[in-house]
């Protein structure tokens, strides 16, 4: 009993190690593994790890076993993901979403709300609604402030916004940097930057010509306003999405065996499964 014990223990503590380094790995072994022994696993790890896998999950599977975890694990989860992510998640909770959500930081919470008013396959419900906006009349000084203040919202351009709300311009941070502090945003930005409308598809998304030029793509509502950004690696998200789509319909989408229930099985299905992109490192 005490060998089987000690043998238990390891075999989790070597699947959670696999899980922190091979997430892909254990998105795919656990679908494999079924819904009760992926909730026994993803009960005794760390929020951390829980933020890992959970969105490689299939949207399905993700709701299954995260309306079988404690209220305060998934949101704890929820709080530490990035918004996008986090909504795609929260959409799946069903009736314990509200619940859920009202355990998060106020600003997590109103950061959701503008998500979940959009279908999920859209713009508006796959932007980071938290990449930073500033008003056009600032000077460029004053915005190297705000920017520092809100620096984890800060990406490689800022978006400027007239004080409707509607998106005006984008200006590169470095630009930024360089301008003389006295300048206003509005004598800086260039103006009339690629947009994408919150209702926009994901076809939409993936095709549209701005990524040619930009890294993230600002989106609006059907008035203009500024809303939330879309972010390279949601484009790249949304084009591996399309891939699989295409590789399922030539294979037919068969499944394996389901592997042995327990640790175990996960820990051989993380060393057998196929190596994925991410974890090559390209």
């Amino acid at each position: 009993m005490a060998r089987r014990e000690a043998e238990r223990k390891l075999e989790s503590s070597l699947a959670e190690a696999l899980l922190l380094r091979h997430p892909m790995r254990a998105a795919v072994a656990l679908e494999q593994l079924g819904i009760a022994p992926a909730i026994e696993f993803l009960s005794g790890i760390s929020r951390e790890q829980l933020a890992r896998v959970a969105p490689l999950l299939s949207p399905q599977f993700a709701a299954e076993v995260l309306g079988a975890l404690p209220i305060e694990t998934v949101a704890g989860m929820l709080a530490i993901l990035p918004r996008d992510g986090a909504a795609r998640l929260a959409r799946g909770l069903g009736e314990r979403r509200e619940a859920v959500i009202a355990l998060l930081p106020e600003e997590s919470r109103a950061s959701l709300g503008v998500l979940l008013r959009y279908p999920p396959d859209t713009a508006g419900g796959l932007m980071d609604p938290t990449v930073l906006s500033l008003p056009d009349d600032l000077s460029a000084g004053e915005a190297l402030a705000r920017v520092r203040e809100l620096s984890e919202n800060a990406r490689y351009n800022v978006y400027i916004v007239d004080r409707q709300q509607r998106l005006v311009g984008v200006l590169n941070l470095r630009e930024l940097l360089l301008a003389d502090p006295e300048t206003r945003l509005a004598a800086l930005m260039v103006e009339r930057p690629h947009a994408l409308p919150a209702t926009a598809g994901q076809a939409s998304i993936v095709t549209h010509p701005g990524w040619r030029e930009a890294h993230a793509l600002p989106v609006v509502d059907e008035a203009g306003r500024y809303l939330g950004a879309i972010r390279y690696r949601t484009l790249r998200m949304l084009e591996e999405a399309f891939r699989r789509r295409g590789s399922e319909a030539e294979t037919s989408g068969a499944l394996g065996e389901l592997l042995a229930i327990g640790a175990g099985g996960l820990v051989r299905a993380l060393t057998t499964a196929p190596a994925t992109d991410e974890e090559d490192g390209s």
